[in-house]
């Protein structure tokens, strides 16, 4: 009787520290993705071109290592 529920309390834990653990692998990425949107703004801002302040951009994002878009 016992032992079905340990099971389903087992279960639970496991899929909360599953969640946590992904919550803050997010967390990191999104720190990272705002960073880089922040080192565009103000390559803008010192009046460097679009395209070279874009392709900077993409670099930082892949430098970051994320699977999310």
């Amino acid at each position: 009787m016992f032992a079905s529920s340990r099971r389903v309390l087992a279960a639970t834990a496991f899929c909360f520290g599953v969640a946590f653990s992904l919550s803050a692998f997010a967390n990191a990425c999104e720190d990272c993705y705002q960073n880089c949107l922040i080192q565009r703004s103000a390559c803008r801002a010192a009046g460097t071109p679009q395209e070279q302040c874009l392709t900077a951009y993409a670099q930082c994002r892949h430098r970051c290592n994320c699977q999310l878009p």
